[in-house]
This record gives C-alpha cells, structure tokens and sequence, in this order.
C-alpha cells in the first residue's frame, strides 16, 4: 500500500495540494499543508500537484524473517595447522623475488623489442677468424647502421 509524506518543513503553504486532493485529507492550517492519513487513500494524486517537491510517496514494505542457514562441515584441509605457516612463507618469498626481478625482465622485453630487424646478432662464420677486410663493415652491420 502506498501513502503520502508531507515534509513542512518544504511546504510553502501555496494550497495547490488542497484543490486537487479527492478525499480532502490534505488542509492549510497556519499557512502550511497539513495531513490527515486517517483520510489520505495514497491517490498521489497531490504528489503531482505540489511544486516545491514537499508531498513524497511512501511504500510500505513488510519484514520476511529469514531463517539463519546452518555452515557446512568442511573438512581440515592438509595445509593447514604447521605447514600454513610454511606455505605462507614460501608464497611471501615467491612474491619478493618477483618483484626484485620484474625490473630484469622488463628490461630484457624491451631492449628484444627495440632492436633492429634484419640484423643479426650472431657471428657469422666469415667474421670469425678473420683478420684482414671486412672488419669495418661487420662493426656497422652488428650496430645497425648498414
């Protein structure tokens, strides 16, 4: 069932509320609306009327009791007691190294991402051994500048 709120405080007394109600539960007393809700049948018909917003809807809702649910036995699980305290500390350790190392990767990620395409890093057979000729053009090629 819905019923009507009057906040006063919002009312300006302007009497619009008054003219449209049908059952006439609603009144101007000392300048303010006032409710009658033994009269109010929840029309909201007034809610529509009133221009400063001082008229709200109220629903009325009904508690259901909720029956508390009984836990589930769960069984101990092997890693509790003493050895959760030593999983804990392995996962801690775990998580240490892969911050400590996570810079180490990045690094590595992006300096295989910006190196030069085309070029290979590895010797070849010719620039092994080789001492005469050659040498300048090797140098360059493993920069990437040829």
């Amino acid at each position: 069932m819905t019923a009507v709120w009057l906040d006063v405080a919002r009312c300006t007394g302007c009497g619009a509320c008054v003219e449209v109600c049908p059952t006439g539960a609603l009144n101007l007393v000392e300048g303010k609306a006032r409710l009658d809700t033994a009269l109010c049948r929840g029309c909201e018909v007034c809610i529509k009327a009133c221009p400063t917003g001082a008229l709200q809807p109220v629903v009325e809702i009904e508690a259901v009791p909720v029956t508390p649910r009984v836990p589930e036995y769960v069984p101990p699980s092997p890693l509790t007691a003493p050895r959760a305290g030593l999983l804990a500390t392995i996962v801690a350790a775990g998580a240490h190294l892969a911050v400590q190392a996570a810079p180490l990767v990045l690094q590595a990620v992006e300096q295989w991402l910006l190196r030069p395409r085309g070029v290979s890093t590895r010797r070849t057979s010719t620039s092994i051994g080789r001492r005469s000729g050659g040498g300048r053009q090797i140098r360059l090629r493993r920069r990437g500048r040829w």
